[in-house]
């Protein structure tokens, strides 16, 4: 071997600088080069910058740095090496405090109501219970009092009902019977109110380990980290407005019932995709 060849073989570029030769030689600006990728303009510089901390876990840098090595023709088995070499970084579930958190304000908000309505309450109890108490007894006496009785004039005597009167007076009394009985009971049933298996929630199902990033309508993150084989996720309609699923091959997700394809979604193995009011997912926005 010549001294050139050793030479080149001890002192290669970095994995980044060899990103952006390539993609100078084939022509191509950093936006040119995102839009084939499908991946952001920082994303593509961090990668050039050999900063893999900025690709988030190893399973985005071999997504991420696969796709460029491929774009600009270099071998793809350097993505491999580059993800042994990062370390892994220690991701802190965020979804069970949330879930604490938000029983602790269930239960504030309940105690809040309890307090508010006896505040209000009770001062109408204690002065209806004073007036009652200081209203003075009815005087009693011995003496009987005098009652006015007026005299009904005689009403006349009832003539007997011709032959003809009969069907009327029998559907007469049918009816005063039936008014007398009052209106007939409604049977009230004993079986449990089943809810519908086919809901709005959008149920996520892992078959395998993937990473996670869940965000509300109001930018806050509900969860952020690796979820283990076997776990599921699920949020009603309003409670998330984006998700980002890596290793999406190994994620099921449904909505109402039905199957949600996430190919429409999906760029080197990853599904960004944004959730509406209703819990529907959409296109994520630029």
């Amino acid at each position: 071997m010549s001294s050139e060849g050793t030479q080149e073989v001890l002192f290669q570029d970095p994995i980044g600088i060899r990103l952006r030769q390539g993609r100078e030689k084939a022509g191509l600006s950093l936006e040119q080069a995102g839009q084939q990728l499908k991946l952001p303009v920082a994303i593509v510089e961090a990668m050039e910058r050999d900063d893999w901390q900025r690709l988030g876990a190893p399973i985005y840098v071999r997504s991420y740095l696969g796709s460029y090595l491929r774009l600009v023709g270099l071998p793809a088995a350097l993505a491999e090496q580059v993800a042994q070499d990062k370390p892994t970084p220690q991701l802190v579930s965020l979804g069970g405090s949330s879930r604490v958190r938000h029983a602790l304000n269930h239960s504030m908000r309940n105690v809040v109501y309890l307090v508010m309505t006896a505040v209000l309450v009770l001062p109408v109890v204690l002065v209806v219970r004073h007036y009652q108490s200081a209203r003075p007894a009815e005087e009693l006496t011995l003496e009987p009092q005098a009652t006015l009785v007026t005299a009904a004039p005689l009403a006349a005597e009832p003539s007997p009902p011709s032959v003809t009167d009969v069907p009327a007076l029998a559907a007469t009394a049918e009816s005063a019977t039936t008014e007398a009985a009052g209106p007939a009971p409604v049977m009230a049933s004993m079986a449990p109110f089943q809810k519908s298996e086919a809901s709005s929630d959008l149920l996520l199902r892992f078959s395998g380990e993937s990473w996670v990033d869940v965000v509300d309508a109001r930018g806050l993150r509900v969860e952020r980290g690796l979820v283990a084989a076997g776990s599921e996720r699920r949020y009603a309609p309003g409670q998330v407005a984006r998700i980002t699923l890596g290793n999406a091959e190994a994620v099921q997700v449904s909505f109402a019932g039905a199957a949600v394809d996430l190919t429409p979604y999906r760029a080197a193995n990853v599904a960004r995709f944004a959730v509406s009011s209703s819990g529907e997912p959409a296109p994520a926005g630029n």
